[in-house]
C-alpha cells in the first residue's frame, strides 16, 4: 500500500501540527511516513502545505505528483494543487469550498455542535480521511487526544458519526512494531544531547531555528544551557569562551549568520579551542528564499575563516544519520581540538521520516581535559607527535591556561619568530592524518544499491535518491557524508564505474568541484536543481532516463 497525501492552508491554520498528528496516527497503525513541509516566510496568510507519503514499507521522500488525497483547509489549496490529483484521487474539504471530485463535510456544523474553535477544521478533515480509508477510529482518537486534547477528540467522534461508510478500505497492519519518527532538526538536537552538550548558543535563523526550539524544551531534562544572544558574532565568541572553560558547546545558524561567524571560526582554528557548528543551508545568496532549500554552502563551509587550519565538515543525509553524525562531530572536535561543521539544509531540517531503528555510532565523545595539571603555566600548545596538545581548563590546580589568537609558543605567549610559526603550523596540520584514520572507521560514505551506473550526491539528496533506487535496478547511489577530510578511497570507486552522474541542489555542482580537486575525476553528467525545492524520486528517475542510453 502506498498513499500520497497533501495538506494545505494558510499560515496559522495548523497545517504543520495536523500533518504531524496525522503522521503519528498512521505510524501507530503500523505504516511508514515521510512528511515534507513547504511553507512561506510569513506568520499569517500565504500558502503552506505538507506532503505525506504513507506506505507499508520504508519511505525516504515525498512526491509532488500522483496525489491520492488533498486535504484543503482553504480555497487556495484547491486552486494551486488540484492538478496534482491522480485519477483515483479526492479533495477532502469543507462544503463551502469549490472543488471537483471532492468529499465534502459541513465542518462548521460539527465544530459548533462540539463548541470547538474554527481552527479545529483541520481535525474534522483528517477525521474524514480516516473514515474514508476505513481505518480504526480509536487509533486516530487516541493520537488526537494526546496531541490536541479532549475537545478535539470529541470532534473526531462527531465527524465519524456524520459520515457514511468508507470509500475504500485500508486494513490496519496487524503487527505494530515501534518506529521512530523524527525530523533532521530533532536528529541534530538529540545527537548533541547524546554527545554530552552543555551549552547551545544561537541567534534564530531559518532553517536552523528548530534545533534552538527543541533544545530549549530539553534543557531542564538534560541540564543544558540554551542561550539566544543579540547576534551571531556574539554567539560564536561566547561559545569559544565556554569551550575554553571546559563546556561542550554547539552553535547553530544558516548562511548569513555563518558569514558573521567567520572571524571567530578562524579564532577557533588558531587557538585550538574546539567547537561544533550546525550550519543549516537555505536558498541563497543574501536573504534568498528564507524557508526554502538549497545546497549552496558546501565550498563555503570548507573555506570559511581567514587562513588555513584543520576542520571537519560532515553532511548527514537523513534524520537518523544526523543523530550519529552529530555525536561524531563532538567526538572529533573535542578529541582533536578543532572546529567541526555539520551541514544540513531546509529539506533535511524540516522533513520528518519514519525509521525502524536509529543507528548509533561506535565513538564515545569525551571532554579530553587534563584534570591533574601541574601548577603554574600550562603547555596548552605542547608539541606532540600527533599534533594534539593536552588540554586543561582554568581553575584546575591553580594552573595558568593561556589561549591566544596570535601565533604563539607552547605556553600561549605571542610570537613572531619564523621558526615557531613554522613549527606551530605543522603541529596543527599534523592532526589531519590521524583524523583521516579515525574517519575511515566511521563509514564516511555509503554505497546504496547494486547497479552498474553510479549516482553521486551528498546531504539531503540521499533521501529522494534512496526512494528512486526502488525503481532503478541499473543504478547505485554513492552518498558522501564526510566532505572534509575527503575520503581517499573514493577515487578507486569512481574509476570502477563507466557511467557517473552527479546530483545536487545547487547551480554549479559544488560536490563535483570538490571531487575533481581531491581525486582528479571530473564528473561531466550532472542533475542540478536550484529552484528552492528538493528533489523527488520521480524527478530523479525522469532525469536519469537521459543517461540510460
Amino acid at each position: 500500500m502506498e498513499l500520497n497525501i497533501l495538506i494545505g492552508g494558510r499560515a496559522g491554520q495548523g497545517v504543520l501540527k495536523i500533518s504531524h498528528t496525522l503522521a503519528k496516527a498512521f505510524i501507530k497503525t503500523g505504516y511508514y511516513v515521510f512528511n515534507y513541509r513547504d511553507y512561506q516566510s510569513r506568520i499569517r496568510g500565504g500558502h503552506n502545505y505538507n506532503a505525506l507519503k504513507i506506505s507499508d514499507k520504508p519511505v525516504y521522500s515525498h512526491e509532488e505528483e500522483d496525489i491520492d488525497f488533498i486535504i484543503a483547509l482553504d480555497q487556495n489549496t484547491v486552486d494551486i494543487h488540484q492538478y496534482k490529483l491522480n485519477s483515483r484521487g479526492y479533495i477532502i474539504t469543507d462544503r463551502r469550498i469549490k472543488a471537483n471530485r471532492k468529499i465534502e463535510v459541513d465542518a462548521e456544523k460539527i465544530l459548533n455542535e462540539c463548541k470547538a474553535p474554527h481552527l479545529s477544521i483541520n481535525v474534522v478533515l483528517i477525521s474524514v480521511l480516516w473514515k474514508v480509508l476505513g481505518l480504526n477510529k480509536n487509533v486516530l482518537r487516541e493520537v488526537i487526544f494526546k496531541e490536541l486534547g479532549e475537545l478535539n477528540a470529541k470532534v473526531v467522534d462527531r465527524t465519524f458519526d456524520e459520515l457514511q461508510s468508507p470509500v475504500e478500505e485500508i486494513r490496519d497492519k496487524k503487527a505494530y512494531n515501534k518506529k521512530y519518527y523524527l525530523t533532521g532538526s530533532e536528529g541534530i538536537a538529540y545527537g548533541a544531547t547524546a554527545a554530552g552538550l552543555d551549552i547551545y548558543i544561537a541567534y534564530p535563523m531559518t532553517p536552523a531555528s528548530p534545533v534552538l526550539h527543541i533544545l530549549a524544551k530539553l534543557k531542564d531534562k538534560y541540564g543544558i544551557l540554551v542561550y539566544q544572544p543579540d547576534n551571531e558574532i556574539g554567539a560564536i565568541n561566547m561559545a569559544i569562551g565556554a569551550s575554553y572553560a571546559g563546556a561542550k558547546v554547539m552553535v547553530g545558524t544558516s548562511g548569513g549568520g555563518f558569514a558573521l561567524m567567520n572571524e571567530a571560526l578562524s579564532l577557533s582554528g588558531m587557538s585550538e579551542i574546539p567547537i561544533v557548528i550546525y550550519l543549516a543551508q537555505r536558498y541563497a545568496p543574501a536573504t534568498g528564499m528564507p524557508t526554502y532549500t538549497m545546497q549552496g554552502d558546501l565550498k563555503y563551509s570548507l573555506n570559511a575563516g581567514h587562513g588555513e587550519f584543520p576542520r571537519v565538515v560532515i553532511a548527514p543525509g537523513d534524520p537518523s544519520e544526523a543523530f550519529r553524525r552529530t555525536i561524531e562531530a563532538f567526538y572529533l572536535a573535542y578529541k582533536y581540538r578543532i572546529p567541526t561543521i555539520i551541514l544540513s539544509d531546509t529539506y533535511l531540517a524540516e522533513s520528518a521520516v519514519t525509521f525502524n531503528e536509529i543507528k548509533n555510532t561506535n565513538v564515545k565523545p569525551g571532554r579530553y581535559i587534563d584534570l591533574t595539571p601541574g601548577e603554574g603555566l600550562y603547555p596548552y600548545y605542547k608539541i606532540t607527535v600527533e599534533g594534539v596538545s593536552p588540554r586543561t581548563i582554568p581553575g584546575v590546580n591553580n594552573t595558568v591556561v593561556k589561549a591566544n589568537s596570535y601565533e604563539h609558543d607552547e605556553y600561549g605567549f605571542t610570537t613572531e619568530n619564523p621558526d615557531m610559526g613554522l613549527t606551530m603550523n605543522e603541529k596543527r596540520w599534523e592532526k589531519i592524518k590521524y583524523i583521516e584514520e579515525e574517519i575511515r572507521g566511521l563509514d564516511p560514505y555509503e554505497l546504496l544499491g547494486a547497479g552498474k551506473k553510479l549516482l553521486v550526491g551528498w546531504g539531503s539528496t540521499k533521501m529522494p535518491a534512496m526512494e528512486a533506487l526502488k525503481h532503478l535496478e541499473d543504478w547505485t547511489y554513492l552518498h558522501i557524508s564526510y566532505i572534509s577530510p575527503f575520503p581517499r578511497a573514493l577515487k578507486d570507486i569512481f574509476e570502477s564505474y563507466e557511467t557517473i552522474v552527479l546530483i545536487e541542489n545547487n547551480v554549479t555542482g559544488l560536490l563535483g568541484q570538490v571531487i575533481r580537486e581531491q581525486t582528479g575525476v571530473d564528473i561531466e553528467n550532472k542533475i542540478l536543481k536550484y529552484d528552492g525545492r528538493p528533489f523527488t524520486s520521480r524527478y530523479i528517475i525522469k532525469r536519469l532516463e537521459e543517461f540510460n542510453s
